[in-house]
């Protein structure tokens, strides 16, 4: 029986959907996968197979390529615009149905806004989404991927072990937020996963080496106070206020919620997520200075130095907005 399925655009997405097919086949089991040019059959349909698999909460994968929601036709018109796209299509199935989605951001690739996708699929920027990348597809992403895969349910087939795999818990978000993109677009971010199943004991505990405080630097050179909190693989972080007021790309969503009598001046930001290896990948909130209200969501994907006093990556935005930042360990 499918548990997995894996949704792509052909136009540039054939080679990581089989590639990842196959190496998901090796850990689930290659009948646990499901992948449309290895799978369907005369009369079938993806909605067929995902509703055969409804009992068993499918997952379907949705490998963002920039071709994926930005594909076009001849006279310029997006693809995904089309009541009949196939990979529109097989979204609205997922949905239809209940599935788990979670989106995997091919290279880097960013997950689209809201408002740049069709009413009945709005919902797929809520997702928490994954890096999937060319460069560390088998060390790092692989593993993460097969995780969560693992704590939603799928058992592994014993066939092959991914390198680097390790039965740990994924920390995701689990409450929905606003998401408020800087133009003003405003959008949902729900945690993505349903509770998950007690982690398995790992052999050795992980030294709480990133606990302490940091400054969080970003690409304008704004430093703000923060705190890391370690506890084996689990990372939590929480910043000082950041003034936001006087800053440009803020105006235009501050002057909304003025307009209904709510004021933002600063920003703080918070994560929860795991350390794999030296990578930290998080799931992010801005919330509002004062705590009351929740601003944006995202990801902050960052690599810690060898003496662990620096960590350097960026925050993405569901929105789509990306920023270089660096957190400097103070103590």
């Amino acid at each position: 029986m499918n548990r997995i399925f894996i949704s792509y655009r052909s136009a540039d997405g054939t080679k990581d959907a089989s590639r990842l097919a196959d190496d998901l086949g090796d850990v689930f089991g290659a009948e646990q996968v499901f992948l449309d040019r290895h799978d369907l059959r005369g009369g079938g349909s993806w909605r067929e197979a995902i509703d055969s698999a409804i009992g068993d909460r499918p997952i379907v994968l949705l490998l963002i390529t920039p071709a994926f929601f930005g594909a076009r036709h001849d006279g310029g018109r997006l693809r995904i615009d089309d009541a009949d796209d196939p990979v529109r299509g097989e979204i609205q199935s997922a949905i239809a149905v209940g599935a788990t989605l979670m989106p995997l951001r091919v290279d880097g690739t960013p997950m689209p806004s809201a408002d740049s996708l069709p009413g009945p699929l709005h919902s797929v920027t809520e997702w928490h989404a994954l890096p999937l990348r060319t460069d560390d597809w088998s060390s790092v992403d692989l593993p993460r991927i097969v995780a969560d895969i693992e704590q939603l349910g799928v058992p592994r087939a014993g066939a092959k072990a991914v390198a680097g795999t390790t039965e740990r818990r994924r920390l995701v978000l689990s409450s929905c937020i606003a998401l408020a993109a800087v133009v003003g677009a405003g959008v949902l971010l729900r945690s993505g996963y349903p509770p998950a199943e007690a982690p398995a004991p790992v052999s050795a505990p992980v030294p709480n080496t990133l606990d302490g405080d940091w400054l969080l630097i970003s690409a304008d050179g704004q430093r703000t106070p923060a705190h890391l909190r370690q506890r084996g693989d689990e990372i939590e972080l929480r910043s000082e206020p950041v003034r936001i007021d006087s800053r440009p790309e803020w105006a235009t969503y501050i002057a909304s919620l003025a307009a209904d009598g709510t004021q933002l001046t600063h920003v703080r930001y918070t994560a929860r997520g795991e350390l794999f290896g030296d990578e930290l990948d998080m799931a992010l909130m801005l919330i509002s200075g004062d705590g009351s209200f929740e601003v944006a969501g995202g990801n902050l994907h960052v690599r810690k130095s060898a003496d662990a006093r620096i960590l350097d990556g960026k925050v993405s935005l569901n929105t789509g907005d990306e920023e270089v930042v660096r957190l400097e360990r103070v103590r």
